[in-house]
């Protein structure tokens, strides 16, 4: 049987074959292909899961949702939109379906497991904000740092006038960062529970520049944050998908 072509531009067809030899030489063909073997590492999955259920109701109302956000509340209008855009009323209402069961399966997937992996993380989530002053040599480090601590030098001064990153326009403010992404001497110092906020610390070497860093704010990472338990939460789901299909073998046929 003679396979449909994959696209037609302008009047010519185009095989699947010869499509996938154009991903293939952008660079783009792994990509596609993993992202086919996830979504059918996650249907399967739905497939054979019944305890996964959306009530209509609720499939119903964020279609009205969806038509509101797009000020397609009157019916022939939705109607005039679905027809400009090439989708049927089916494929809205299938595709906000398997978002709400995505959902399920997901969080059935890393509920028991959240709290272990926050803990297991925990560490590369907590944050600092910091200001600094960056310098070229040790000793001039040396000399800024007395100017703050035995000379009552002003901070933000010293950053405008010494530092030489361009963080020394907003008083050395750098913002925050992770503790995981700081030297390992300056994470030590921090962690210590010897700094207290607003303190300066002695000069620490950093990528051959030498920097003096005043602890503005300390923040514990935790799970009653939303953005850092959804980001938890995206990753073990991923890993689990990786998991599915670290032993299947995937097999791409692209001869016409």
């Amino acid at each position: 049987m003679e396979s449909k072509p994959l696209l037609t531009i302008g009047a010519e067809q185009l095989s699947w074959a010869q499509g996938f030899k154009y991903l293939q030489a952008s660079g783009k063909l792994q990509s596609f292909v993993a992202e086919i073997a996830r979504q059918h590492v996650m249907e399967k999955e739905l497939q054979s899961r019944e305890d996964i259920n959306v009530d209509p109701a609720v499939i119903q109302q964020a279609i009205m949702d969806f038509r509101l956000q797009r000020k397609l509340e009157d019916l022939q209008k939705f109607q005039e939109w679905m027809q400009e855009n090439k989708i049927s009323y089916s494929t809205i209402e299938s595709q906000i379906t398997n978002s709400f069961k995505l959902k399920e399966l997901k969080d059935s997937i890393v509920a028991e497991k959240i709290e272990e992996y926050f803990n297991q993380r925990k560490a590369s989530l907590d944050y600092a904000i910091l200001s600094r002053i960056v310098v070229q040599d040790k000793e001039l480090a040396d000399a800024v740092y007395r100017k703050i601590v035995e000379e009552g030098g002003k901070f933000e001064d010293l950053a405008k006038e010494y530092s030489v990153t361009n963080d020394k326009n907003y008083n050395g403010m750098m913002g925050a960062v992770t503790l995981a992404s700081l030297p390992k001497d300056l994470r030590d110092a921090i962690n210590s529970g010897s700094v207290n906020i607003g303190d300066v610390l002695r000069p620490f070497e950093t990528n051959k520049f030498w920097s003096i860093f005043r602890l503005e704010q300390l923040q514990g990472a935790s799970l009653d944050n939303p953005e850092i338990k959804k980001k938890l939460e995206g990753e073990l789901f991923e890993r689990w998908i990786s998991e599915r299909l670290e032993n299947t073998k995937i097999t791409l046929h692209m001869n016409d």
